[in-house]
């Protein structure tokens, strides 16, 4: 049986319908049983198929009036949207699509904060550095007392005629901070917890440096005493050389607590897509953990007389100075992100115990007969040693100034500006012992400061 539903409202009088059966029951038609809504036609007497317009929703009654019959209508399926598109649609008010009118066909492609930022379970990071370390405590070393004219000198370091520690400064050196790190889990406030390795160093600074007295006159280093004879090998001098070395490592291994962004906005771009895009936030982070710094330096002092065999006439003075630094790392970051690009700062500080020892040796010789301008000078040899260590408070402080750019999923390149600070070291400068005064002295209160430039790659995996 054929079915068509159709409605039909009729203004014919009641003699018409009357005329309408007899008819159809004269011509042996069909019967045709006949509802409100419907009529329901036998097999037998097919009709075309066709629809009738309907205006009305589903359960509405049907208007009274007149209407006409239509071509049918064109039925358009209605397409099902998947839940896994609007999941993560962030539900607050401030949410809105807050995306650049970008004048484009198509947004951009996908960075959402799960396959855009460090999805990986490692991370790391490579930088190279290029540091600047602050100058020597200031000392007179030696000077000539025919352009000084003076007994001690140090009193006025920098006059003319005066060989200090801070005759020539430092160059810029490379060094390296690599970090390696694993993401441990996430916390029941969607922050990622971490264990990251940290090694900052590579730093060695050198610099050399000479002083060469006037035509017919000597030098004196006060470094020996302001009363003649001095030393032999070092009063009467001709020339004075030194050297000053200073190397930094440092490691650290911490814990981690830092935030992630929030949820990502679903973006419709111009040719109907969807695509998940990370929203711009702050992140800010913690850590905390251990870190140990080494600070190794070296001084050497050397003098001679032109045309004259060592043998005869010279001295030698050098120290060694190590200290380590062992103490509780504290620290954080704040990171503005946005999706293809971040900017913040990064910074630690370690109060720490200082464990501080040198070593010192000096010899001089002076075999050469007196001088006749000058009254009395050290002649002879002598040779010593000593050593000695401290246990005091210590400090650590570094500070980054960062921007990077996210240049494909989880790598990324870095650039930024260092700060680093260390307090409580034995410094080779501040050993100076030359006169072997006070045997087995130290002092473990020097300080450097270093600054410089750094660039790198950062990726996880």
């Amino acid at each position: 049986m054929a079915t068509s539903t159709y409605r039909a409202v009729w203004s014919l009088p009641g003699s018409c319908w009357m005329l309408l059966v007899l008819g159809m029951i004269a011509a042996g038609g069909p019967l045709v049983a006949q509802t409100e809504d419907t009529i329901t036609v036998l097999e037998d007497r097919p009709l075309l198929d066709m629809v009738l317009p309907d205006d009305t929703m589903h359960g509405e009654p049907a208007a009274d009036g007149p209407t006409v019959l239509a071509e049918p209508e064109e039925v358009v399926a209605r397409e099902i949207v998947s839940p896994e598109l609007i999941n993560d649609v962030s539900a607050r008010a401030g949410d809105g699509l807050r995306v650049q009118d970008f004048e484009l066909e198509e947004m951009p492609f996908e960075s959402s904060s799960g396959k855009w930022f460090s999805s990986g379970q490692w991370y790391g990071s490579a930088e190279v550095m290029m540091m600047s370390r602050s100058r020597n405590y200031r000392r007179v070393i030696g000077y000539d007392p025919s352009v000084v004219g003076l007994p001690n000198p140090s009193l006025r370091p920098n006059l003319a005629g005066t060989f200090v520690t801070t005759g020539v400064p430092w160059d810029l050196v490379p060094g390296a901070r690599l970090t390696i790190g694993e993401h441990l889990d996430r916390d029941h406030l969607d922050r990622d917890q971490s264990l990251e390795f940290t090694y900052y160093g590579g730093l060695s600074f050198f610099v050399r440096d000479s002083y060469n007295a006037m035509p017919r006159s000597f030098l004196v280093t006060p470094l020996t005493g302001t009363i003649l004879p001095g030393l032999p090998g070092f009063t009467y001098a001709q020339t004075y050389d030194s050297t000053i070395s200073s190397n930094f490592n440092s490691m650290e291994l911490n814990y981690k607590l830092s935030r992630r962004l929030g949820r990502d906005q679903i973006i419709m771009s111009p040719n109907g897509g969807w695509s998940r895009h990370a929203e711009r936030g702050w992140l800010p982070a913690v850590l905390i953990g251990t870190r140990v710094a080494n600070i190794n330096e070296t001084f050497t002092f050397a003098s001679s007389r032109r045309n004259v065999p060592l043998s005869q006439f010279s001295g030698n003075y050098d120290i060694q100075s190590q200290t380590w630094l062992l103490g509780l790392n504290l620290g954080g970051e704040l990171i503005s992100r946005n999706e293809f690009y971040y900017w913040g700062l990064r910074g630690r500080v370690t109060p720490a115990v200082s464990f501080a020892t040198n070593q010192q040796q000096a010899a001089g010789v002076n075999t050469l007969p007196p001088p006749p301008s000058i009254q009395q000078v050290a002649r002879g040899a002598f040779n010593w040693r000593q050593a000695a260590d401290q246990v005091g408070p210590g400090f650590l402080s570094d500070l980054t100034i960062l921007g990077g750019l996210q240049v494909t999923p989880n790598f990324t390149v870095q650039v930024g500006y260092d700060f680093l600070w260390v307090a409580g070291i034995a410094t080779a400068t501040r050993q100076f012992n030359l006169d072997n005064v006070r045997p087995n002295s130290i002092d473990s209160g020097g300080q450097i400061f270093y600054n410089g430039l750094s660039m790198g790659l950062e990726g996880s995996w």
